[in-house]
C-alpha cells in the first residue's frame, strides 16, 4: 500500500526542523567521507591527493569530534574573563591540588591579556603535578603561542611521554617538529596520533603534508594511516549520547523530524544503538520505544519498528502517535486488517486527523469495505478540504 502522500498532521510534539542540526550533521557525513578517502589515498602514497581530502574533513568537522559527540555536544556560556580569573584564583588557593582549576586560572588569565601571569600559574603548577600531561601540555600551548617553540615541544613531548593517548600532544609535537624542518621526526608522532584519533582530518592534513614534504625531496615514505571505525565503536559518546537522551528524550524527537536526506544512515544506526542501551536500562518508557520503532523504521528494518511499537502501546495504550504509526507500518507491509484496527484505536484515543483518516480509508478500501472506505475520506475531507489525495480516492473508488 503506498503511504507517500500522507501528511504530516500526526506528527504530535516532534520539532521544527533546526536549520543548524541538519548542516552539522551533513558536515560530519561530509567529514566522514573525506577522512575515509584521505586515507586510502595517504596510504596509496598519493598526499598531496589526501591532504585535499583530509583539509576538507577538517573544514567539515573542525573539531574532530566523533558522530556521538557531536549529537551529545552542549553549549558553554561565555562570561568576564578577568572576573572568571579573580574567581578561579581564590579556588585554586582553597584547593592547590585541583589541576582542571589551575588550568581554568592560567587559560583566564590568559584570555584578559595576563600572558606571563597565565604562563607563570601554569610553570608553579608543573613544579608541584610534574606527572600531569595536561599541565605540560597546556603550558606547551601558551609557549607555543608565544613562538618559544623550543621549549613548547619539550612540554609536548613530556605530556606525549606521560599520556600515550594524548593526541593533541603529539600533534603539537609533530607542529614543533615542522618548524625546524624535520618531517620524518614529525611523521612518527602524527602517526600515533592518526592512529589514536582516526577521524581526525586536522591530524590527517599534517600526515598527508609531512609525508609529501619528505617525497619532494626524493624519499617515498610509506605510510599506514588508520581508517576510522564506525560511529557504534565510540562507547563515550554513545554513553554521554545515552544520558541526553534519557534527560531530554525531546532530542530523539527533534532528530527524527529532520527530512531523511539529512541524516545518514550510519546516524541512524547510531542513534539506535543508543536508544537500545536506554531501553535496556529503563525497558517501561513507551516514549523511548516508540522512537526506537521510529529508527528502526527510518532504517527500513518494518517488522522490528513494529514490534517496538507494539511495546510501546503496551505500556501505554491510548499512546496516539504510536498507535498512528504502527498504522502506517501495518498499511507497508500488506497487513490492511491490523493497520485499520491500530488507525481505529487512535481516533478513539483522539487522533482524529485528517491523514489517518485518509490512511483508514485506504485499508478499508484494501480489505473490501467500500462504504466504510467512503465514509472515512470524507471524514478527512472534513477535517482538510484541501486534501487531494483524500479527494482522489473518494473519486476513485466512487466510480
Amino acid at each position: 500500500m503506498d503511504t507517500s502522500v500522507i501528511q504530516k498532521e500526526t506528527n504530535i510534539g516532534a520539532s521544527a526542523n533546526d536549520q543548524a542540526l541538519i548542516d552539522g550533521l551533513r558536515a560530519h557525513v561530509e567529514a566522514r567521507f573525506e577522512v575515509r578517502r584521505g586515507v586510502c589515498l595517504v596510504n596509496a602514497g598519493r598526499f598531496d591527493e589526501a591532504a585535499g581530502a583530509f583539509e576538507s574533513a577538517a573544514a567539515a568537522n573542525p573539531t574532530g569530534v566523533t558522530l556521538a559527540r557531536f549529537l551529545a555536544a552542549c553549549h558553554v556560556g561565555k562570561g568576564d574573563p578577568t572576573r572568571a580569573a579573580e574567581q578561579l584564583d581564590r579556588a585554586v588557593q582553597q584547593s592547590p591540588s585541583d589541576v582542571t582549576s589551575r588550568i581554568q586560572h592560567s587559560l583566564t588569565l590568559w584570555s584578559s591579556g595576563q600572558g606571563d601571569e597565565a604562563i607563570e600559574v601554569l610553570r608553579a603548577a608543573v613544579y608541584d603535578h610534574s606527572e600531569s600531561a595536561e599541565l605540560h601540555f597546556q603550558l606547551g600551548v601558551l609557549l607555543a603561542d608565544r613562538l618559544e617553540y623550543l621549549e613548547a615541544e619539550l612540554r609536548f613531548t613530556q605530556a606525549a611521554n606521560i599520556d600515550r593517548n594524548h593526541t593533541e600532544a603529539l600533534l603539537n609535537v609533530a607542529m614543533c617538529c615542522g618548524v625546524r624542518r624535520a618531517p620524518e621526526e614529525a611523521i612518527r608522532h602524527l602517526e600515533r596520533a592518526q592512529q589514536r584519533a582516526p577521524h581526525d582530518g586536522r591530524i590527517g592534513v599534517r600526515l598527508a603534508q609531512a609525508a609529501a614534504a619528505i617525497g619532494r625531496s626524493g624519499r617515498a615514505p610509506t605510510i599506514r594511516a588508520t581508517m576510522p571505525p564506525e560511529a557504534a565503536c565510540d562507547k563515550d559518546g554513545i554513553e554521554e549520547l545515552g544520558a541526553i537522551i534519557e534527560k531530554d528524550p525531546d532530542f530523539v524527537d527533534a532528530l527524527l523530524s529532520l527530512p531523511s536526506d539529512a541524516v545518514d544512515t550510519e546516524s541512524h544506526a547510531l542513534l539506535l544503538l543508543t536508544l537500545e542501551q536506554v531501553l535496556a536500562r529503563k525497558p517501561e518508557q513507551a516514549a523511548l520505544q516508540f522512537q526506537c520503532g521510529q529508527v528502526l523504521a527510518r532504517l527500513n528494518r518494518p517488522d522490528e519498528a513494529i514490534d517496538a511499537g507494539e511495546r510501546a502501546i503496551g505500556i501505554k495504550p491510548d499512546y496516539v502517535r504510536a498507535l498512528v504509526e504502527l498504522g502506517r507500518l501495518y498499511a507497508q507491509t500488506d497487513r490492511t486488517a491490523e493497520a485499520a484496527s491500530r488507525l481505529e484505536l487512535a481516533i478513539s484515543a483522539g487522533g482524529e486527523f485528517a491523514d489517518v483518516y485518509y490512511l483508514l480509508g485506504n485499508c478499508y478500501r484494501d480489505n473490501g469495505m467500500v462504504g466504510e472506505a467512503k465514509s472515512a475520506y470524507r471524514r478527512a475531507l472534513m477535517i482538510n478540504e484541501r486534501f487531494e489525495a483524500a479527494t482522489q480516492a473518494l473519486e476513485a473508488i466512487s466510480t
